[in-house]
């Protein structure tokens, strides 16, 4: 037999929408973003749209020349690396590898074995640590939880500190107003031991307020993070049939417009700002009043981020481990692991929300985040596929072995194939020793087991220090 030296091919992205399709968005979106408009409320803001050619009317509407939007998009760049604490940690966001992926984000409850309940600051950093100790997360976050019982006016110091120090992976931070931007900038570059923050090291998420506006808050953590060069992950949260129209034509019309008024502006405040194209697009479900974020329509979404991130030349954000479901079982499975496929399969780059979700958000789950880690290994042993070379064949030993036969077990050739450490494997006798154990009860263990492997990432004193200073130094005195 003729060598052979091949591979199977490249996952190609999952495209739903054709040519025209895209082109009739793009167009849809730039009359909202040309003739209708997306109210900025910040004054700053409508100043640098006035300034470049845009309109801004009484009830600061902007609208902006389609010139001017793409000019700025054009100016954004199609990959950054965004670094963390140690060298090992820096990721790309954007190309043709892997998706960046941060878990949970925001939820205010935690549910375990014992039931559901607020987040408490332990919880937060319990997954904090399977952040850091879970190679299926490249990117441990900010908001993994919302504990309940730290101040609100002072939540953003306790929790960025605890991200610095439990974690040495690249960050997310607040941007819900300039101070705490401000805040959380300054607190990285210490971290960092670059004030000037000289290169990308924290993204902030700015999520528009549909439809057709981005409040205050938003705008002034936007303006921070452009004015020092970090990146921004700009997304339209349109809930279709609520706060976006009633088709998913409309609400990806509205999405884009949407995000493209953020993007421009970032690029006005400082062009080559590092953005995000993203779409956490989902629909509610007029039956109940409820949002559904676990449906195939969330699934079109996602591949709908992937595709416009490609068609603009930006790095897109969709996805992740997505579910209605308010417990660990059959629902939540299905809807994440149909999410996460798409994910992968569409080309999306920055995951946000990629493990630990449940209940539209509302809450996380340790139990479901090592659960959504092994979907995403499976998915990504998937997109790597596999060489092949005349030797795999192996024709002398087929040859050697009767019809009806068994090949021996060959490690060095079995070694190719991915062994879980999570899911059960094992004969229906071997899980009935052990206790008939579900796969929640298997979770459990694995929480268990990588909190206590947990290893806490070296932070020099002086920078800890420095740190602390700083946190006392501005935290509400309430706190």
């Amino acid at each position: 037999m003729d060598d052979v030296d091949a591979a199977v091919r490249p996952v190609p992205p999952l495209d739903r929408l054709d040519g025209a399709a895209v082109a009739a968005v793009h167009e849809a979106a730039m009359h909202l973003v040309e003739n209708v408009g997306v109210q900025l409320n910040h004054d700053r803001a409508q100043a640098l749209v006035a300034a470049n050619g845009g309109s801004v009317d009484d009830d600061g509407v902007v609208t902006m020349p389609r010139d001017l939007v793409e000019e700025c998009v054009d100016v954004a760049p199609e990959q950054f690396v965004l670094h963390g604490r140690t060298p090992e940690t820096a990721v790309t966001v954007g190309g043709d590898g892997p998706p960046v992926r941060a878990p949970g984000y925001g939820p205010s409850h935690v549910r375990t074995r014992d039931g559901r309940r607020p987040a408490r600051l332990e919880d937060y950093e319990s997954l904090l640590k399977l952040a850091q100790t879970e190679d299926a997360i490249t990117c441990a976050g900010y908001g993994v939880c919302e504990p309940t019982d730290v101040d609100d006016a002072g939540r953003h110091y306790e929790l960025l500190r605890r991200a610095i120090a439990l974690t040495d992976k690249p960050l997310m931070g607040p941007t819900d107003g300039a101070d705490r931007a401000t805040a959380c900038l300054d607190m990285v570059g210490i971290a960092v031991d670059d004030r000037d923050l000289s290169r990308p090291y924290v993204a902030g998420l700015v999520n528009t307020v549909p439809p057709r506006r981005i409040g205050e808050g938003m705008l002034g953590g936007l303006l921070a993070y452009a004015d020092r060069g970090q990146p921004l992950i700009v997304s339209s949260f349109t809930m279709a049939g609520a706060s976006g129209p009633p088709t998913l034509a409309a609400s990806l019309a509205q999405t884009n417009a949407e995000n493209l008024v953020g993007i421009t502006l970032a690029q006005l405040v400082n062009p080559g700002t590092p953005v995000v194209y993203g779409v956490p697009t989902a629909t509610v479900d007029g039956r109940y009043g409820s949002l559904s974020i676990g449906g195939p329509e969330s699934a079109f979404f996602t591949a709908f981020a992937g595709q416009m991130g490609r068609y603009y030349g930006l790095p897109s954000r969709g996805g992740g481990g997505l579910t209605d479901a308010k417990t660990v079982g059959h629902q939540s499975g299905l809807e994440s692991t149909l999410l996460q496929a798409v994910t992968r399969l569409s080309g999306v780059d920055f995951v946000l929300n990629a493990t630990g979700i449940l209940d539209s958000y509302a809450t996380i789950s340790p139990e479901k985040f090592v659960l959504d880690c092994e979907a995403i290994r499976y998915l990504d042993r998937f997109g790597e596929g596999f060489a092949i070379d005349s030797a795999d064949f192996r024709l002398d030993e087929q040859a050697a072995v009767e019809p009806g036969g068994y090949f021996p077990n060959d490690e060095a050739s079995t070694g190719q194939f991915y062994r879980s450490s999570v899911l059960d494997k094992r004969s229906v006798h071997a899980w009935d020793e052990a206790g008939q154990p579900s796969t929640v009860d298997v979770a459990a263990e694995r929480v268990t087991d990588r909190l206590a492997e947990y290893e806490r990432p070296a932070l020099p004193e002086s920078i800890a220090a420095e740190l602390d200073a700083y946190v006392e130094g501005n935290r509400p005195s309430s706190v």
